[in-house]
């Protein structure tokens, strides 16, 4: 479920929860992406050494081989757009959070670090939602007042409700 539910625990609490559901999917589809990108490095790199990849992809091998390594780059290049693209929150939460997506390979870790804020500007003040990943584990901290919170959880609630 990625749409809030109105509930009477602590607005700051819900936002928390909240995010922290969105932020294990958001990961969950961003991993599922980065292996699609290291499905299509790894057929690039089969097709740099001569080799040919109709064993695994029957169906280019009446293809030329620049079609289908166009085709492939062009494949990998939409998996690494997703990866940042899973981040997203949900269409009807886009118009109160603002976005931002950073991330990071340490070397030795085989998952990206990420580190992604969600700010939403209420006419009572700022709320900042940040989620960081650190290998599986994720992570999620709410800053902000508590009138903020109130009326950014609110936005998040009607913004559920009128998607529903």
């Amino acid at each position: 479920m990625t749409t809030p539910i109105a509930t009477t625990e602590s607005s700051n609490h819900q936002l928390i929860l909240d995010f922290e559901r969105m932020a294990h999917r958001s990961f969950e589809l961003c991993m599922q992406a980065l292996m699609k990108v290291d499905f299509y490095e790894g057929l690039l790199r089969r097709l740099a050494a001569g080799q040919s990849i109709a064993d695994e992809l029957p169906v280019v091998e009446n293809m030329s081989f620049e079609l289908v390594k166009l085709t492939v780059q062009r494949l990998k290049k939409q998996a690494e757009l997703a990866a940042n693209e899973a981040w997203e929150l949900p269409n009807e939460l886009k118009g109160s959070f603002v976005t931002t997506v950073r991330s990071a390979v340490t070397q030795g870790e085989l998952i990206p670090q990420y580190d992604v804020k969600y700010v939403a500007e209420t006419n009572v003040g700022k709320v900042q939602v940040a989620a960081r990943n650190w290998r599986r584990n994720v992570t999620v901290e709410v800053q902000g007042g508590a009138e903020a919170t109130k009326v950014a959880y609110g936005q998040m609630v009607f913004a559920g409700l009128q998607a529903s």
